[in-house]
């Protein structure tokens, strides 16, 4: 059988406890969640790594398109009677495979662009969040899921700052 002189100590105890932990959990200060938002275009636009790929790729882009130009040239200086001989029909045709070797660079380059510079970026951005404990960080381009957030959870320019060392190695 219980002794009933303990019951009165046992329950303090007990109500000791409850109250504990109702202190520990409603009066210590809650984490709140850190949430921050970046404009992607902002970021995109100023990563260095864009910067370098594009002073390598576009020259390619800007070659191929003067030589498209100089054909297109040739071929709008014959005559009509000359547009129907056999050397402008193959002329006709190297336009026609130059323009799709043309459009098939662009697509290749800013495919791969935005792919290796996202990736690039997104590694930067989930290092940058852990290290300065955000637990949410949201990107918008101003038509899309941010429609309005204040400028001071705005932090584009410490992850632009951020990323560029990174690329940069140091």
């Amino acid at each position: 059988m219980i002794n009933t002189k303990r019951l009165p100590v046992l329950n303090f105890i007990l109500l000791l406890a409850v109250i504990s932990i109702l202190i520990v959990n409603y009066i210590k200060p809650k984490q709140h969640n850190k949430l921050v938002y970046i404009d992607n275009i902002q970021l995109f636009n100023g990563f260095n790594m864009v910067k370098d790929i594009k002073a390598l790729e576009e020259p390619k882009i800007k070659k191929q398109t003067r030589i498209l130009d100089s054909l297109y040239t040739i071929y709008n200086a014959k005559s009509n009677k000359e547009k129907n001989q056999v050397y402008t029909k193959q002329l006709q045709q190297q336009i026609a495979t130059k323009s799709k070797q043309l459009q098939e660079l662009k697509d290749i380059y800013s495919r791969n662009l935005n792919t290796n510079v996202w990736k690039r970026l997104n590694e930067y951005i989930e290092i940058f969040a852990t290290q300065n404990g955000y637990n949410i960080v949201l990107g918008t381009n101003g038509s899309g899921n941010v429609m309005y957030a204040k400028t001071s959870i705005n932090i584009t320019n410490e992850i632009l700052e951020f990323s560029n060392k990174k690329y940069e190695g140091k």
